[in-house]
């Protein structure tokens, strides 16, 4: 059997190695390592899938793709998790995926293996849309069948074969991608536990950091006065926003078997450009399509928690959103000082702001006779007494 392991350099992956070839008995083992901008030296994690048995390596990238055909449309859409979950982890998995289905009908495979646990959500990220782009293709996930239980045992599997982890000194589960980095485990298991000095002395950095924005059809164009791709203003918004304590969250989330997970999660240039496609969208669009906008972001969201990339619906939901922010124009000025973001500036085309009918000035362009009306009709909307008491509010 020849096995595509999707290789990430970390504990779990490692030891998948030498288990697939002495438990499994795999004549093969490819490891894929797959870039989505998580900033880790992928030659030396390369050299050390070799060193743990692996026949091959490839080495494929996928930031582009992520970036384009992932992120594009879920900031678009304002997909969050839980009111405040930017979905960093999530959002990569599809993509990490497709290189795994491309590698593996490349050299032949007949079957895939990633390292994710039954306690989180990856396992159904990857294997729903492995099953979607191949279904003929085997799926193996060693947490389900092998007898070690925790972190220790496969420090102590992997011990055997001689090859040192850089990571397994460090007390955190780390996931990076261009998006964002999350730390998971360790003390941040423990509730009562305070965000570990090493962290929280980056989220109380004290750095001050302007920025403008430019939108076009509901996505970001430029930066500064600069036009830019989307990929590149990500990458620049962090590097802008590293000496500030800007885009960090430490969350309680549900996952999708229920079980409650702590998170420390940084999304710099996420956070920032959330807020800006916010405060865009505020002055763009009347209150039915921001209460419609409002209520796919959650949806949106959550089949990305889940998993749920493939479904019909996210299409549906992305040619709708589409048609919403098709045509929209807008500038934001921000200035981010430590945590805190504060808008500036906002220019917008179209603008449903009007200076004169909302200002406190200009009083004879609204008639107050109006007023009137509309106290009747939204009790009637909201009315709890019989309609006679309720029409005789007129007379």
């Amino acid at each position: 059997m020849h096995v595509v392991l999707a290789y990430s350099g970390g504990l779990d992956t490692s030891t998948a190695i030498p288990w697939l070839k002495e438990v499994k008995q795999a004549e093969k083992v490819t490891a894929v390592l797959v870039n989505v901008g998580q900033n880790e030296d992928l030659e030396a994690a390369s050299s050390r899938a070799y060193a743990l048995g692996a026949d091959s390596v490839h080495i494929v990238d996928k930031i582009q793709a992520m970036v384009q055909d992932g992120i594009a449309p879920m900031l678009k859409a304002g997909a969050v998790y839980e009111g405040s979950y930017l979905l960093g982890t999530a959002i990569a998995r599809p993509f990490i995926a497709d290189a795994l289905v491309e590698i593996a009908l490349q050299v032949g495979a007949q079957a895939i293996c990633h390292g994710a646990t039954g306690k989180g959500n990856d396992y159904l990220r990857f294997e729903q849309r492995i099953r979607h782009q191949a279904p003929g293709l085997a799926i193996i996930a060693p947490w389900r069948e092998w007898d070690l239980k925790d972190r220790d045992s496969a420090l102590a599997m992997l011990s055997k074969t001689g090859v040192d982890l850089p990571t397994k000194s460090f007390a955190y589960s780390v996931d990076a991608n261009l998006w964002h980095t999350s730390y998971e485990g360790g003390p941040l298991e423990d509730l009562t536990h305070p965000v570990p000095d090493e962290i929280g002395s980056r989220m109380l950095s004290p750095g001050i950091a302007h920025i403008h924005i430019g939108f076009k059809d509901g996505l970001p164009c430029s930066l500064n006065g600069q036009s830019m791709a989307l990929s590149e203003i990500i990458q620049q918004l962090n590097q802008e926003l590293a000496t500030t304590g800007y885009g960090w969250e430490d969350l309680v989330e549900t996952r999708t078997n229920g079980l409650k997970s702590r998170g420390i999660y940084y999304t710099p240039a996420g956070t920032l450009l959330y807020a800006a496609r916010t405060a865009l969208a505020q002055v763009w669009f009347p209150k039915p399509t921001l209460d419609y906008l409002d209520q796919q972001s959650n949806i949106y969201g959550k089949m990305v928690y889940e998993g749920a990339w493939d479904h019909p619906m996210r299409a549906a939901m992305d040619a709708a959103i589409d048609q919403i922010f098709a045509g929209t124009e807008g500038e934001i000025h921000m200035v981010i000082k430590g945590a805190q973001m504060l808008i500036q500036k906002r220019t917008c085309n179209p603008s449903l702001f009007d200076t004169a009918m909302s200002g406190f000035g200009h009083m004879d362009v609204w008639d107050d006779s109006f007023s009137d009306a509309l106290v009747f009709l939204q009790r009637m909307k909201y009315h709890s007494k019989p309609y006679p008491v309720l029409l005789g509010v007129l007379t």
